[in-house]
């Protein structure tokens, strides 16, 4: 039995549209689009350029058409919404929800931040999907879209009322992103909705932009990544890529490393390193926090005044620990919202937010 059938408010709700229907085929200029762009030579969008992903490993390279929960910010006073979406597969996973792995999630930021649609394929759906919403808009509105946290999208076209006003919708603070770069935690994996992972959470108590570089299984410090990510101007740099390490040892050969790659390049910029948020879960689990610990502790001892620590079980609290991921691993939305309040509460000693 289709529970959509049974009940209705499981089924996705669409909207017709009253009037003629304009549709404008992303990246356009008068769209704001972050945290991804659009690769034209390879027709989908991208958060790495493709040549540093193509030489920094095979999965890399695949999950960088993931858009991690890009965003696109704009303002319009259409009656009506509608998508139309392409990608070359859909991401269907039996831990985490559609409207989270492969959904756009749309909130109206006007006044206050106000929830308006989820845009979820089917599971039938294994190239694309189209759905539509009625916004009952009484004049111009702000809107924020947020883009699929786990699968590729090759082609966004978005449908309004012909003669509708457009506007690029609010601007983020005057500072430069948040640079994240880590596991598929940092990615995304589990989130409900995009905009439920920590860094959509921040990004909006916060009215910060942020760089999702999260790639699930293969953060690995790898040379190629390491010459890059000093090369995004960002206000800190959150280092989150511990449960990617195959190994402790691992872990040692490339930690320090990585800091002082970036270093070399970023003498000032606000480092932030992190720990796994269920180290108890890894005969290792200590032992990693340990050599984290260990690039902190040699940054303060070489004078570094902007490198900040963050030890991943506190991540969780002590408090309903048990009910912070969908496996013991991935978070959930509780999870997700636990670790926004910790990593805001340590980014705010940077005074920047």
């Amino acid at each position: 039995m289709d529970i959509q059938k049974i009940d209705r408010n499981f089924a996705e709700k669409r909207a017709e549209a009253e009037g003629t229907v304009e549709y404008f085929t992303l990246p356009d200029p008068r769209f704001a689009l972050y945290g991804v762009f659009y690769d034209t030579t390879h027709a989908k969008f991208l958060r790495l350029p493709y040549d540093v992903a193509e030489a920094t490993s095979e999965g890399v390279f695949f999950l960088n058409g993931n858009t991690a929960g890009g965003r696109l910010r704009f303002s319009t006073d259409s009656n009506y919404l509608s998508l139309d979406i392409v990608y070359p597969c859909l991401t269907d996973m039996p831990h985490m929800p559609l409207t989270g792995s492969s959904g756009f999630v749309l909130l109206d930021e006007t006044d206050k931040t106000v929830f308006v649609h989820a845009f979820r394929p089917e599971h039938t759906d294994k190239k694309g999907f189209s759905s539509s919403v009625s916004l009952g808009s009484k004049g111009i509105r702000d809107y924020i879209l947020y883009f699929p946290l786990y699968n590729d999208v090759s082609s966004l076209a978005i449908g309004l009322e012909k003669g509708c006003r457009i506007g690029r919708g609010k601007a983020y603070r005057d500072i430069p992103p948040v640079l994240y770069y880590g596991s598929s935690i940092t990615q995304g994996g589990c989130a409900s909705r995009p905009d439920n992972s920590y860094q959509a959470l921040i990004s909006k108590w916060t009215n910060t932009d942020y760089i999702n570089l999260g790639f699930s299984g293969n953060a690995k410090a790898e040379k190629a990544i390491a010459d890059y990510l000093p090369t995004v101007d960002c206000s800190v740099f959150v280092c989150d890529y511990d449960h990617n390490a195959p190994t402790a040892e691992y872990l040692a050969d490339t930690h320090l490393p990585l800091y002082k790659a970036y270093r070399a390049v970023r003498k000032d910029t606000p480092v932030l390193l992190i720990g796994r948020p269920s180290p108890e879960r890894d005969a290792q689990g200590a032992l990693r926090m340990k050599i984290i610990r260990e690039t902190y502790e040699y940054a303060l001892r070489n004078g570094d005044k902007n490198i900040y620590l963050l030890d991943g079980k506190t991540l969780f609290g002590q408090k309903d620990r048990e009910n912070c991921t969908v496996d013991g691993c991935h978070p959930n939305d509780v999870g997700f919202r636990k670790m926004a309040y910790a990593i805001l509460k340590k980014l705010k000693q940077t005074h920047l937010f």
